[in-house]
């Protein structure tokens, strides 16, 4: 009789719960047990700031197997603490809260031999267990990345960070500078901006590419059909790029309230206002998917300024040479991973995560991985943390092999070649970042689970219409093989709503020429 082994997951976050899930269903000669250092599963968006709001909608947010409702009523964007409640659903449904431990934080691993000694703190006291694998969820937003602006002990007031701002309230009454203007930045400007004396917002380069969550009052993550997602990354730099242009346009001219036409015409305007990026579409850049600064920019209530140089007192001057008084310097310059409870060697070859194999392996240490790391443009971590986890799932039951280490750094210097051309003012400073499509079609093709395109067309052609026309849900890769749960996908598929006919009919044909145009090597 064989012994079972046993593996630990660090972190019960979205990323961590999914791997649990999928080894305990999966891998019934594995033992699992998840590390988690505070009281509640649900990683940072337990632990976050009053009023977040997810950017995506309850389908993309949530697991293929595990949708959020059967119908499509209500496609509102979740607050933190539903989504929270939902991944709660999700563990006691999967039977994943007796493997949870937690206010256990992990310490320090080393290694033993081809097993790991897991160094923890609980109740005050450190203990070791051994394990045979390691799966690390902890995320890439673990903590703050530190930032230090130039003569920051000058400043006499005071400089938080982002991320540990929970209630704006303790902004109230304050003159503000925030800095980075990503989605925590944009939230938090519009939730203080009747609470603050004044407001301003300083980026060092230029504001991600702005996407709003809703127009009249539905999701615009509903544009991210398959068609659309297959373009060609450089699309709006190439002799189609007036279809593009005109896609765009035909949405615009679409919308029907009046607040968010102006909403668009302020994110058009900052979209386009830097030359030097103007060809970069949303393919190819970090994404802002939140209007709250826009709606503060609107009503007046903020500005943005450029790159702060110097500091004195409380004054905070700026690039193009104005200055304003400011009490308070909210740092909202994104966050980064901690990942040292592991050994120096490890630590080394992890210093980014673009060096691992397929964002998960470490090519020449075995029985570590990492899931949740890898950081999608568009569409949403969770759902590319599940496919991780079924990937490392079908790995460990021995049903994908890796190649040598030859060939797999060969594919490792691929993808950060791939991804340095694709977000070439991103790449550097987010090097975990990938593009959500190609990344996820990648795994799901090893999976042998990407969706039968002809077979679909024949058998189902209303299920292959939704499929390829509506968003890109994640249940997508759950169609096979037929079963309960396959058909139950399909049938909520089905009930998915799709743009605008005639936006519909522009990325048909962009698709069909894109197609072409990459037969014939057009440029």
């Amino acid at each position: 009789m064989s012994t079972k082994k046993k593996i630990c997951i660090i972190g019960a976050g979205p990323s961590g719960l999914c791997t649990a899930k999928e080894i305990q269903e999966n891998n019934p000669n594995i033992d699992v047990k998840v590390f988690e250092k505070s009281d509640a599963i649900g990683g940072v968006f337990s632990n976050c700031y009053e009023g977040l709001s997810l950017v995506n909608n309850p389908f993309l947010i949530s697991f293929s197997d595990f949708p959020p409702q059967d119908s499509c009523d209500d496609l509102r964007m979740w607050k933190a603490k539903e989504y929270v409640d939902y991944l709660n659903r999700y563990a006691k449904y999967n039977h994943l809260l007796p493997l949870i431990f937690f206010n256990h934080t992990v310490q320090k691993i080393n290694k033993k031999g081809k097993q790991w000694e897991v160094c923890f703190q609980k109740d005050g006291d450190i203990e070791i267990e051994i394990f045979d694998y390691l799966a690390i969820c902890s995320g890439a937003n673990h903590k703050a990345r530190k930032t230090h602006l130039p003569n920051q002990e000058k400043f006499s007031g005071e400089v938080i960070y982002g991320g540990n701002t929970k209630k704006v309230s303790g902004l109230k009454g304050k003159k503000v500078v925030f800095v980075g203007l990503g989605e925590t930045a944009s939230d938090l400007v519009y939730l203080s901006r009747n609470l603050v004396r004044q407001s301003y917002v300083s980026v060092r380069r230029w504001p991600g590419y702005f996407i709003p969550r809703y127009h009249d009052n539905k999701p615009t993550d509903l544009d991210t059909s398959n068609i659309y997602h297959a373009l060609s990354r450089d699309v709006d730099d190439s002799r189609l790029s007036f279809l593009t242009s005109f896609k765009r346009k035909l949405e615009y001219k679409n919308i029907a309230l009046q607040e968010d036409k102006q909403i668009q015409n302020a994110m058009n305007h900052f979209n386009s206002s830097y030359k030097s990026i103007n060809y970069l579409g949303p393919f190819r850049r970090v994404t802002t998917k939140s209007c709250g600064f826009i709606k503060a920019y609107l009503e007046d209530k903020t500005s943005l300024k450029p790159e702060i140089v110097n500091l004195e007192g409380k004054k905070v001057i700026f690039k193009d040479g104005s200055s304003v008084l400011a009490d308070t310097i909210v740092l909202c310059t994104g966050n980064t991973f901690n990942l040292s409870f592991l050994p120096d060697d490890i630590l080394d070859k992890t210093s980014s995560i673009n060096k691992l194999y397929k964002y998960i392996f470490i090519p020449d240490v075995e029985h570590c991985y990492f899931i949740g790391f890898a950081r999608p443009n568009l569409g949403s971590l969770p759902s590319v943390a599940e496919l991780q986890a079924r990937y490392l799932s079908a790995y460990l039951k021995q049903e994908i092999d890796l190649p040598n280490q030859e060939k797999m750094q060969q594919e490792i210097l691929n993808q950060q070649q791939r991804f340095k051309w694709q977000f070439p003012v991103d790449f550097e400073r987010i090097t975990h970042l990938v593009d959500y499509y190609w990344y996820t079609r990648l795994l799901a093709k090893d999976l042998n689970a990407l969706p039968k395109q002809w077979r679909l067309f024949f058998l189902d052609i209303h299920l292959w219409y939704k499929v390829n026309f509506s968003f890109l849900y994640p249940g997508i890769y759950r169609l096979y093989p037929h079963n309960a749960k396959s058909k139950k996908i399909a049938s909520i598929i089905k009930k998915f709503p799709t743009m605008n006919k005639k936006v519909l009919f522009v990325e048909t044909i962009l698709y069909l020429l894109n197609k072409l145009s990459k037969l014939f090597s057009i440029k």
